[in-house]
């Protein structure tokens, strides 16, 4: 359903992409969508002027929302194609940061003449659905007060420390939904280009080639490994492309040999063309059957975390860096 909204979306919001695409300069584009991240706090907080600040919740969720949207659209080769789910934090995080409170619970809207037992009798005999709204109001003040702490420690003077302290934790969820989401677009973009090698190989020769699970998921470590992605969002973007778990060609878990050597059921990792082993029991096990050719050098598990400084992530970037830049003087 989303699919086929986002789908009808595109004809209005692909000429928006085009006339966004050639009036926002390209070294600003890839910062707009982190912009569109933060927004909704600053703009709460009064550091885009007191006007955005005084807006109200319901103008304020469309003022971010459609700020997102349009830094989604300004990509370069959007093509009216955005992503739902940064749009829509923005949105909230707009709404809830906005001055105000959002709904009142029960407790909250007892007259303060009654006494105490009146007003703990009352919230005994609260429903079971009374109470579930009441508990939902409470989490949804608790998420506001988080995104509105920066605005008011800067009203109050609090100093720059703890200002800041709030602005970070503040800004953290829509932050997250996007790093998430740029995550899952490098991922599906190495999807997409490994399928299309594999299809281009497939017309050229005549031969079909098997593709499996195991080449796309170290298509995707690849991208993001070269994309500087940490290991714990490589590792979540894998489980949500379900791609997490190394298969063998009997479609079994992948299991290790009585000596020691890994079982891929006669798979071995394609490295013909260089590349970084994620897979193994560990290092210097020697346990990963892979494709090499004449005349090719292999390094060392030590050798890439010391390229790295001591990072092994790094270290595979700079070797797929020092990869690229001998092969083109070749």
């Amino acid at each position: 359903m989303v699919r086929a909204l986002k789908k009808a979306a595109k004809v209005i919001t692909r000429p928006i992409a085009k006339v966004l695409d050639k009036v926002v300069p390209n070294e600003i584009k890839p910062f707009l969508p982190y912009l569109a991240a933060v927004a909704p706090v600053l703009g709460a907080s009064g550091a885009l002027g007191q006007g955005i600040a005084s807006l109200g919740k319901y103008k304020a969720a469309g003022l971010y929302g459609l700020g997102a949207l349009g830094a989604e659209l300004a990509q370069e080769g959007s093509e009216g194609d955005f992503d739902l789910l940064p749009v829509l934090s923005a949105a909230a995080s707009g709404f809830l940061a906005a001055p105000g409170t959002t709904g009142t619970t029960t407790a909250q809207g007892l007259a303060n003449p009654r006494d105490l037992a009146q007003q703990q009798q009352i919230l005994a005999n609260r429903s079971y659905l009374t109470k579930a709204k009441d508990l939902g109001i409470t989490g949804i003040q608790g998420v506001e007060k988080m995104l509105q702490a920066p605005g008011q420690a800067f009203k109050d003077n609090l100093g720059f420390k703890a200002t800041t302290k709030a602005f970070t934790k503040a800004v953290s969820p829509t932050l997250t939904t996007r790093i998430t989401q740029d995550a899952i677009n490098t991922a599906q973009q190495a999807l997409d280009d490994y399928n299309a090698e594999l299809a281009e190989y497939e017309r050229r020769t005549g031969e079909a080639q098997t593709a499996d699970d195991n080449a796309r998921r170290s298509a995707v470590i690849a991208a993001m490994t070269a994309g500087q992605h940490s290991d714990d969002v490589i590792n979540e973007t894998l489980t949500l492309l379900g791609l997490d778990t190394l298969l063998a060609k009997d479609g079994g878990v992948v299991k290790m040999k009585d000596g020691g050597i890994m079982d891929l059921g006669g798979k071995e990792m394609d490295l013909r063309g260089g590349g970084f082993v994620p897979i193994g029991k560990k290092e210097r096990a020697d346990d990963v059957p892979a494709r090499l050719s004449k005349n090719e050098f292999v390094m060392t598990a030590d050798a890439v975390r010391g390229a790295g400084g001591g990072d092994i992530n790094k270290g595979a970037r700079r070797m797929y860096e020092t990869m690229n830049k001998l092969e083109a003087r070749a």
